[in-house]
């Protein structure tokens, strides 16, 4: 065995001495020929080759030939570039070889070596050979363990790293966007090979929020819709009159050539699906990219008449769509669902031509309208819409859904990645919903259930290149179907008939069965031949080689997926949740919590949110979660020093501590109450909001005693300063926050004082459509019209999502919410004693907050939450800049109101001090005319507790009290909902309310 290392070191050592740079070039490509033709296919000799330093010599080797070369591209590849390129791919043979390469790989120079080959001088065949190596070594990184800690003085290595490393504030994101960009041509297959394996390093790495935006704000974004685009020309799918309606728009460089049949179609939807998740702003950004518009716009076109006539202007995309156009021929790929029926009409004019049909004899247009075309005027561009203000939807939408109905595996499963995507930001109709029940999700589901059959006795030590990609299948489809059918009923009932229930509790069991045998596994190794290394470890030699097995990752992967997928289902309705629980996989979600086990974090939070839905039913609660014992682990998550996990802990205790909940005594045992307020003293604000919401449901019907203790630990002074306006009480935030915001403020002052940061995110996106077109007049005149259309609604769409100022605002507002309800919840849910004058448990609790709080300063609080906020122009803005107003929130303003009815609900003298507060009433008297039913169901109940007479002794105070109203205009206000309010229950609580306070004067 001595004999045999000597002899291999001898030749390792003969290899080297031919890789020195005074050797011939020549001798030089036969020494990486050499170890190539060693190494392939065997890893056991890619780690003998490790022990002798091969790596740090190959990494040395590229960068003296790098340093000789000239700065100029030269026409011929040179026989430096050869060498340059047989490195590479040597190279890219080792990171394939598994986690225990990826270390010494990288710690060996990986980093300078991407930055030296992927910019635009180096010579293609080497930007693809430096890309094929990123890519291996990221495949192998993802098998790298995360609690791997390297020798001093290394650096760890991990998928984050080397996404860091391509997508961070270092990177050079330009030569991936000039990769991306690279002309269409169906005879560059090198170009199209480059495209595929960039979309798909962004597809696998990108998953931090500050990767996605600098990717969308580096023309990355656009360049991959561009790709896109290209796909769908080479398929012929560029809507009719396109190349028209791009000309005269200024468009027609954006339609791009047909892409070559190598582009990867899943590697670029799958690249868009990594940039735009969970960002409206994103996604409008694929829809208004100009090469979308260009090969799908949307434009008043008459099919039965010649292209030369006239047409509408090109308009842009809806932020909510509700438009149809007369002319939306991408929608005849689609199969006809109810919806489409019934919104058709029956048969064509008799003039239709035959364009206007699809092969099938339906007509092009799904509505008709007598609207008459329109030729293009500066009139007409000061508008995108109708006289409504409706806008229409893209027809990217429908060519996606075609897309997941004709294309298989991956394609189709990225394809409604994207789709999602689009219909969770509010870019489809309405109708799209019901397309997607039926059109989508039975194939989504039914592709799964294939994938899953066809693996089901797969060898995972001995697996062939399309296994590989089924595995992703199985990893990802529960995720997109949980996305996807997250808040929409309809689709959660598509998804639970075609047996989504079955398929994601399956999939959670059997992540759990026994591990079968696996290959063996990498060893640690510090030496060289039999020889230990007595210096200090190098990258070469101190490799770690116990990297997870790809059935692990694959099983915590599934395991994630099918838990999200199974909460997804449980959102709405009990018959779902029961089915789930006959499963029987309430054991596995609940061993899934332990992180003692070999579970990551993510697998954990997904955990923590099926339990939450599931809690939603009583029944199960009572049942199912405390037979499996549901509450420890929960309770040690909310301990541990992660926030993502203890805010998911957090919202999951949310249902475990109602007062309907077995084990709400159980939590208060283990110490609940003072580990929520700690949560709620803490900085994250998520967190404060999550714990501060578990408090508030401890509260409700909850003993004086406990209440108390709530206020206690948490501190009647916090308590104050968290239930504060942000404008009254800056020091909430910390110093570190006040200064960013100040900051933010500074900079971002003529853009805030003109948007509403008060509705919610529909009233914000709606808001945008009359907002744009004011941005747009100050753009360059040189740019195409729709483009700087484009460019001000995304402009004011990123300033209402990235905003740090109107962040924290909103963040106030929710905790501010939270807060009032935790007060509310601590007066009520108490009964009163029959005696009017003997104290009771509201009364209790109502004195003893006033002494905590300060009565004149609760009363202060409340009546500030409903007053307008009214924010002026600064001096920087121009002259003409109109004064915002800004109405209080609806939510908050519910709090507000339910908090005096539990003080109205107690004694007579609590009734008289509300009554008392006269500009507080006053403001209750305006809001009678609110838009929204539950303010004005609030309303009636506040009047019927005011005039409530408990016994004969209270009488002349009653009489006072509904005098008092009286006086305020509260009379006519409740006759006026009697008469007039459309809901009926506002009209019988204001009858209620008319009858019982009429008679008390």
């Amino acid at each position: 065995m001595a004999h045999d290392s000597q002899a291999l070191f001898e030749e390792h050592e003969a290899v080297f001495e031919m890789l020195c740079q005074d050797t011939p070039e020549q001798e030089q490509l036969t020494a990486l020929r050499i170890i190539k033709n060693d190494i392939i296919g065997h890893t056991q000799k890619k780690e003998e080759w490790m022990r002798h330093g091969i790596l740090a010599l190959l990494f040395s080797y590229v960068h003296a030939i790098e340093d000789r070369r000239p700065d100029f591209l030269p026409s011929a590849f040179a026989n430096q570039d050869e060498m340059i390129l047989q490195t590479l791919n040597l190279l890219a043979s080792f990171a394939n070889g598994g986690p225990g390469f990826v270390f010494p790989l990288y710690n060996s120079g990986f980093p300078r070596v991407t930055s030296r080959h992927l910019p635009q001088n180096s010579h293609p065949q080497i930007v693809l050979a430096t890309l094929r190596l990123v890519r291996n070594l990221v495949a192998s990184a993802s098998y790298v363990k995360p609690c791997f800690v390297p020798l001093s003085g290394m650096k760890p290595v991990s998928t984050e790293t080397v996404a860091e490393l391509l997508f961070g504030p270092e990177s050079d994101l330009e030569c991936l966007r000039r990769i991306l960009s690279q002309p269409s041509s169906i005879s560059d297959r090198t170009a199209a090979d480059q495209i595929s394996m960039v979309a798909h390093l962004i597809k696998d790495l990108c998953r931090d929020e500050g990767h996605r935006e600098a990717l969308a704000d580096n023309g990355i974004l656009d360049a991959l819709a561009s790709n896109l685009a290209s796909i769908a020309v080479a398929q012929g799918q560029v809507l009719p009159r396109a190349e028209t309606i791009a000309l005269f728009e200024g468009l027609e460089d954006h339609i791009p050539k047909p892409a070559h049949p190598a582009t990867s179609l899943d590697g670029i939807l799958g690249a868009i699906a990594a940039i735009i998740t969970d960002s409206p702003y994103r996604t409008c950004k694929l829809l208004f990219s100009p090469s979308i518009l260009a090969i799908f716009p949307i434009a008043n076109v008459d099919p039965t008449k010649s292209p030369k006539s006239a047409y509408g202007p090109m308009e842009l995309p809806g932020l909510r769509p509700t438009k149809h156009m007369d002319f939306e021929p991408m929608n005849l790929l689609l199969p006809r669902t109810v919806p489409h029926i019934l919104n058709r009409t029956a048969f064509p004019p008799p003039s239709t031509s035959r364009e206007s049909f699809s092969r099938n004899g339906r007509s092009a247009s799904r509505f008709h309208s007598n609207a008459a075309s329109r030729a293009p005027s500066e009139d007409a561009f000061a508008s995108n819409n109708d006289a409504e203000g409706e806008e229409a939807e893209s027809p990217l939408i429908p060519w996606l859904i075609t897309l997941i109905r004709s294309r298989q595996a991956t394609e189709m499963l990225m394809a409604t990645s994207v789709l999602t995507s689009l219909f969770k930001a509010g870019f489809c109709y309405k109708t799209r919903e019901a397309d997607l029940g039926l059109l989508v999700v039975p194939v989504l589901l039914r592709m799964l259930n294939n994938v899953i059959a066809k693996l089901k006795d797969i060898d995972y030590n001995n697996c062939s290149r399309d296994i590989p990609p089924m595995l992703n299948i199985i990893e990802q489809a529960p995720t997109v179907l949980a996305r996807l059918i997250t808040d929409s009923e309809p689709l959660q009932k598509a998804a639970f008939e075609c047996n989504a229930v079955k398929t994601a509790c399956k999939l959670l069991k059997d992540t759990y069965d026994p591990t079968p045998p696996f290959a063996k596994m990498w060893s640690w190794t510090r030496h060289n031949g039999d020889t230990l290394l007595t210096g200090p470890p190098t990258a070469d030699h101190a490799f770690w080689v116990t990297g997870e097995h790809h059935y692990v990752v694959h099983r915590m992967k599934i395991r994630e997926s099918a838990l999200r997928a199974i909460g997804a289902l449980a959102t709405f309705k009990d018959e779902y949740r029961k089915a789930i629980v006959d499963q029987g996989v309430i054991s596995y979600i609940v061993a899934s919590l332990d992180r003692r086990q070999e579970d990551p974090d993510p697998v954990v939070i997904a955990a923590c949110y099926a339990i939450r839905m599931l809690s939603r039913s009583v029944s199960i609660l009572r049942t199912a979660l405390v037979d499996n014992s549901v509450t420890m682990p929960l309770f040690q998550l909310l301990r541990v020093p992660v926030v993502d996990l203890q805010i998911a802990a957090a919202d999951t205790v949310c249902n475990l501590v109602m007062d309907v909940s077995p084990v709400r005594k159980e939590l208060i045992g283990f110490g609940i109450v003072k580990v929520l307020a700690e949560l709620a003293h803490s900085h994250p604000a998520s967190l404060r909001v999550s714990a501060l919401w578990a408090l508030k449901h401890l509260a409700l019907s909850s003993p004086v005693e406990l209440k108390k203790s709530c206020v206690e630990e948490l501190g009647s002074g916090w308590l104050v300063r968290l239930v504060k306006d942000d404008m009254q009480d800056e020091t909430l935030f910390g110093v570190r926050e006040r200064s960013v915001r100040q900051a933010t403020y500074d900079a971002l002052d003529d853009i805030d004082e003109n948007m509403d940061t008060g509705p919610a995110e529909d009233q914000r996106l709606d808001y945008i459509t009359d907002y744009f077109y004011k941005k747009s007049a100050t753009r360059s005149q040189a740019d195409a019209r729709i483009v700087r259309l484009a460019d001000a609604r995304l402009e004011v769409l990123r300033e209402v999502e990235w905003s740090p100022v109107r962040k924290a605002r909103h963040e106030d507002l929710a905790i501010q919410e939270q807060g009032l309800g935790l007060i509310r919840n601590l007066i009520g849910g108490a009964h009163s004693s029959t005696s009017a004058d003997s104290p009771n448990e509201t009364t209790e609790m109502i004195d003893f907050l006033f002494e905590r709080l300060g009565q004149d300063q609760l009363f202060s609080i409340l009546g500030d939450k409903l007053k307008v906020k009214v924010l002026h122009p600064s001096s920087r803005q121009s002259a003409g800049s109109e004064t915002r107003i800004l109405p209080p929130q609806t939510k908050i303003i519910e709090s507000v109101i339910y908090i005096l009815v539990h003080i109205a609900a107690s004694v007579p003298r609590h009734r008289h001090l509300v009554v008392s507060q006269i500009d507080l009433l006053k403001q209750l008297a305006k809001l009678f005319s609110s838009h929204d039913r539950e303010v004005r169901i609030a309303l009636c109940h506040l009047i019927n507790n005011l005039t409530w007479q408990d016994n004969a002794n209270d009488a002349p105070g009653c009489v006072q009290r509904a005098l008092e109203l009286k006086k305020l205009g509260f009379l006519s206000k409740l006759e006026s909902l009697k008469e007039g309010d459309d809901e009926l229950d506002v009209r019988e609580r204001a009858r209620s309310a008319l009858w019982q306070m009429k008679p008390a004067y």
